[in-house]
C-alpha cells in the first residue's frame, strides 16, 4: 500500500494504452500527410484493414477525423476547436494584444486577429479603432465568411500550416482564385473590399518562431479610407506588426526554457 504523500499509481488495461498509441500513430501519419485512407492507416498500425477501418470509424464519431471523400479521411473539427484553444494558450492572443494596440494607433483602423478553427477564420482578439466618425466594429468569435481577406490569408499558405485542411480544393469556391492565392503568396498580403458593406480589409499572415502560420492579421475600415495598394503605409505597419508578434513568442518561448 503506498505510504500518504506518494502519487497513486492508476490502474490502466494495457488494451486502452494500445488504443490512445494506436490513436496518436494515426494522428501522427495525418500530420506529415495531410489525409488517411484505410490502407495507410492499416499499413501504419501493423492490422489488417478491418481493424484498420474500426479505428478511424471511431476517430470520427468522436470528431477527431472528418471524411475527405468515401475512402479518405483528414483532420476533424475536434482536433481543430483544441487546435485553436492550444495556439491561444500559447500566448498567441494575449502577446498580440498590446502589438495590436499600437497598429491600431498608427493607421486608425481596427485590427483583428484571426485563428483557423478548420472550417472558417475566426476572430480571436479584436482592437476597435475609434478615433473616426465612420469606423468598423467586428465581434470576437464571429466567424468570417469565405472571401475575406483573412480567409485568403489561410488559404493561400495552407502548406505552412499545421492544423489547415480544406474538405475542397483551395479554389473551388471563387473563379479563378488560384491567381490570387499565387499573388498572395508573392506579396504575403491580402486585400479584400465588399462593395455592399462599404468595407475593405487588408490582411497578413503571422508566423510562429518556426516559420508556420498560425494567425491572420487585418487592418479593417470604411472602403475609401483604406488603401488597396500593396506598398502602402498599412501594409508597412500590418507586416511590423506581424513580425512582433512573432518576435513576442520567441521571447516569450525563451523565457519560459530559461
Amino acid at each position: 500500500m503506498a505510504s500518504h504523500g506518494e502519487p497513486r499509481s492508476l490502474d490502466i488495461p494495457s488494451g486502452d494504452i494500445q488504443v490512445v498509441a494506436r490513436v496518436v500513430q494515426l494522428l501522427r501519419l495525418l500530420g506529415e500527410a495531410g489525409s488517411i485512407d484505410i490502407v495507410s492507416a492499416a499499413q501504419e498500425l501493423g492490422v489488417g484493414k478491418s481493424t484498420a477501418h474500426r479505428y478511424l470509424a471511431s476517430m470520427e464519431n468522436h470528431g477527431l477525423l472528418q471524411r475527405r471523400d468515401r475512402n479518405r479521411y483528414e483532420f476533424g473539427t475536434l482536433l481543430a476547436e483544441l487546435g485553436t484553444m492550444a495556439l491561444s494558450r500559447l500566448g498567441v492572443v494575449n502577446l498580440a494584444r498590446p502589438i495590436m494596440e499600437r497598429v491600431s494607433n498608427r493607421v486608425r483602423h481596427t485590427v483583428v486577429l484571426t485563428i483557423w478553427n478548420g472550417r472558417a477564420p475566426v476572430v480571436a482578439q479584436v482592437h476597435e479603432d475609434s478615433s473616426r466618425t465612420a469606423h468598423v466594429s467586428i465581434r470576437v468569435g464571429s466567424t468570417l465568411r469565405p472571401g475575406t481577406a483573412q480567409d485568403i490569408i489561410f488559404r493561400a499558405f495552407q502548406k505552412e500550416s499545421f492544423n489547415l485542411r480544406y474538405r475542397d480544393a483551395p479554389g473551388d469556391f471563387l473563379p479563378g482564385l488560384e491567381d490570387e492565392l499565387a499573388e498572395v503568396r508573392r506579396t504575403g498580403v491580402a486585400i479584400r473590399s465588399s462593395a455592399s458593406e462599404g468595407v475593405r480589409a487588408v490582411g497578413v499572415p503571422v508566423r510562429d518562431p518556426e516559420g508556420m502560420v498560425i494567425a491572420a492579421l487585418a487592418v479593417v475600415g470604411v472602403t475609401s479610407l483604406v488603401p488597396d495598394d500593396e506598398d502602402s503605409d498599412v501594409v508597412m505597419v500590418l507586416r511590423e506588426g506581424a513580425q512582433a508578434i512573432t518576435q513576442a513568442l520567441r521571447s516569450s518561448r525563451e523565457g519560459a526554457g530559461e
